[in-house]
């Protein structure tokens, strides 16, 4: 049996930069997609010669913001990983996004180009959050295309980052809570973190930008009790699934 294997394809380009983001990620005005999509086929077969005999199980779009490429992109190099790799039949294609309602209306072109996953960068519930973290969305639109997620793939996650500035553990489990009355099958949290070269991290230095104090194990039980209360499992209050590819295992390698 072929070894299992994970596809990573990385778009690097955003429209704007978070102030927290230390990720491979530009802004630019414009994007010649045809020599980009050509550049990645191109990638693809360098890596298939590379791994020889293998399965892909899964394929991950991240970024940078994916959901800004062309459907016509994805779906070419969907395309070309099932020519060049012996592909699992339920493979999962997952492709990263955000909420906004430009983006959200790709969701079907991109399903109909063999998206069967989508990961949405909500990041917070809370509006005033939402203008902290640089987000070009707002609440109303995350929920938007959130219901718009649901109707086009069979499924569907959404990221939150907490231990934002002046967050309270309350105020934290209420939006948890809030979340997870939202959230499909998997929700990915992540702590806020001052990352050097971030907008965040120059802010960081004179006290514009000021990281919460720690909270406590008992604030942290009452997140975790949260969880539990929607079904999710006592360890780590996260399903037992992969963080990036929920509902199978992580495969050997990912290229």
């Amino acid at each position: 049996m072929s070894a299992p294997l994970g596809v990573y394809i990385h778009w690097p380009f955003c429209k704007s930069k978070c102030p927290y983001c230390d990720f491979n990620s530009h802004v630019r005005e414009g994007v010649e997609q045809v020599r980009w999509r050509q550049a990645l086929l191109t990638e693809l077969e360098h890596a298939a010669r590379e791994t020889p005999a293998r399965r892909v199980e899964t394929m991950f779009f991240g970024g940078g913001t994916p959901s800004l490429m062309e459907p016509a992109t994805v779906g070419a190099l969907i395309k070309r990983t099932k020519e060049l790799w012996d592909t699992a039949p339920d493979i999962e294609i997952t492709l990263e996004a955000n909420p906004t309602s430009v983006e959200a209306g790709r969701f079907t072109a991109l399903a109909e180009a063999g998206v069967n996953r989508v990961s949405l960068g909500v990041q917070a519930l809370d509006p005033a959050a939402l203008k902290f973290l640089g987000r070009e969305h707002s609440v109303a639109e995350a929920l938007d295309a959130l219901a718009v997620a649901k109707k086009n793939f069979a499924r569907h996650s959404f990221d939150l980052i907490y231990a934002r500035p002046g967050q309270t553990p309350d105020a934290w489990a209420d939006e948890l809570e809030r979340a997870l009355a939202l959230a499909g099958e998997h929700l990915s949290l992540y702590q806020l973190t001052i990352e050097r070269g971030t907008k965040f991290f120059a802010d960081h230095a004179p006290g514009s930008v000021k990281a919460p104090r720690a909270w406590s194990a008992k604030r942290r039980r009452r997140r975790c009790s949260s969880g539990r209360r929607h079904g999710w499992p006592r360890r780590g209050c996260r399903p037992t699934r992969s963080p990036t590819m929920p509902g199978r295992a992580r495969p050997a390698a990912t290229i």
